[in-house]
């Protein structure tokens, strides 16, 4: 945390709201999502020299981030408002912000990251929305483990350099927020900005941020009220799979031959300018020198098997086991040809464990989602005085295929009705699961047609 930022929170009085135990662990798991880390190089010793190799990786971190966001903000997400005209206001204010993409990306920073912030303003009249990442989210205060009071910050570039901006949202004796902006130089000279901007009172108790975390328990630290990465205890798992990923490459390069030398065969020839070369590179890992071979054969070769089959399926054990621990379930990645594809026939049962783990996430992005919708109509003046509803994409973790063959047979069987059949298969709610059943009822009375049965009208 840059320092401009932890001055300005002591001066606050919230010192211990600064966490640097917690700023370790993000920077770690921010460097495991961008790729490799220390942990993937090593030494390869063939004999007369240490070789340093890079290990191949699979970058299974980010990729599993990314499937997982997808699960919760696609194209069939959807924001349900009951009143029209608010309805219009914020798809089209939503649509301006590029909101979907956003919160898309934001959420792959949060599965990796624990924790993502959305958070709407007003800019001289109109309403954007910043998307922050857990390095630049302090919580202040918190209410029954829900945060309360929350600072944000970012760091820019101007002319005469780098500017901090500091965003406070905090509570104040009415429990209605108060927002405060602040900007820095780097060396923590307050830059003035417009009185109006200084201080914001909302008078009101709805936030104007809405909180995204992970549904991990933080097994850091139980008091934390940050969420942590989906991979934290799983980072063994990511650098055994890399290990895999990367015996299985080193099959191809230095597993199909092996070439053994004696000393004598390793030393340097010298040609008729009197330059001296060596007869083999000493870094080239595919030969070995053997020591005290002067009077053996001076060069022997040895072929292996290549272990491609055995090595392929320690990878999708390894793949299985990463994926059960960070909530993808059993066989969500298949491994052939090289890469690492998402099992597409793999669907996830509505009692699967992986099902109420994705259930458990988007109770939490809707809570943050309603906030953000509630604060984005305060701040265009919309009032409150309505309902939202939020819907995902269910066709990811359900068979509806299946899903409309067992509501089919039940209802030949006469176990439910029409309107029951409506709701598992469409996913109507009651009152309009009974409204589709009495029109279609009443279509098919119409057209003298009885359960999809037509008989002729000439009859």
């Amino acid at each position: 945390m840059n320092k401009v930022v932890k001055d300005y929170i002591t001066k606050l009085g919230y010192k211990n709201a600064i966490d640097e135990n917690h700023e370790k662990c993000i920077e770690k798991w921010l460097k495991i999502f961008k790729g490799k880390t220390k942990e993937h190089s090593y030494y390869i010793y063939n004999g007369k020299r240490k070789n340093k190799i890079e290990m191949k990786s699979l970058s299974i971190a980010n990729q599993s981030c990314g499937d997982l966001s997808d699960f919760f903000f696609n194209e069939k997400l959807e924001i349900t408002i009951n009143k029209k005209n608010i309805q219009e206001i914020i798809d089209k204010t939503l649509m301006q912000n590029n909101f979907l993409y956003n919160c898309n990306s934001l959420m792959q920073f949060v599965e990796a990251l624990g924790t993502g912030a959305i958070v709407p303003y007003l800019d001289k009249n109109k309403l954007r929305i910043n998307y922050i990442k857990a390095p630049n989210i302090v919580i202040l205060s918190t209410r029954e483990s829900v945060p309360a009071e929350v600072l944000f910050w970012n760091e820019e570039f101007g002319r005469n350099g780098k500017v901090i901006t500091i965003n406070t949202h905090l509570l104040d004796e009415n429990d209605n927020y108060v927002i405060y902006n602040s900007k820095f130089s780097d060396d923590g000279v307050e830059i003035q900005i417009e009185d109006d901007l200084k201080e914001i009172k909302t008078d009101s108790p709805i936030p104007k941020f809405g909180i995204l975390k992970t549904t991990i328990v933080n097994n850091i630290d139980i008091n934390s009220p940050y969420g942590i990465s989906i991979y934290h205890n799983a980072i063994d798992n990511i650098l055994s799979i890399d290990r895999t990923f990367d015996s299985l490459d080193n099959e191809i390069s230095i597993g199909r031959k092996r070439v053994y030398v004696s000393t004598s065969a390793s030393r340097f020839n010298t040609d008729e300018n009197g330059n001296m070369t060596p007869v083999f590179d000493s870094s080239d890992i595919a030969f070995y020198q053997v020591p005290g071979e002067e009077n053996k054969e001076p060069i022997k070769e040895s072929s292996f098997e290549l272990r491609i089959e055995e090595l392929t399926q320690d990878l999708q054990a390894k793949l299985n086991l990463y994926t059960s621990k960070i909530g993808l379930g059993h066989n969500f990645y298949k491994f052939r040809d090289g890469e690492s594809y998402v099992n597409t026939d793999n669907v996830m049962s509505s009692n699967s464990d992986v099902y109420r783990k994705i259930k458990k996430q988007e109770n939490n992005i809707t809570n943050c989602l309603i906030n953000v919708i509630y604060a984005i109509a305060e701040l265009l003046n919309l009032g409150t005085d309505f309902e939202i509803s939020i819907d995902y994409d269910d066709s990811i973790i359900e068979d509806t295929e299946k899903i409309r063959q067992q509501a089919q047979t039940e209802y030949n069987s006469k176990l439910i009705s029409k309107a029951q059949y409506y709701r598992d298969v469409y996913k109507l709610d009651d009152d309009n699961a009974i409204k589709f059943a009495k029109k279609m009822n009443q279509e098919i009375q119409e057209q003298t047609i009885h359960d999809g049965t037509e008989f002729d009208l000439n009859e």
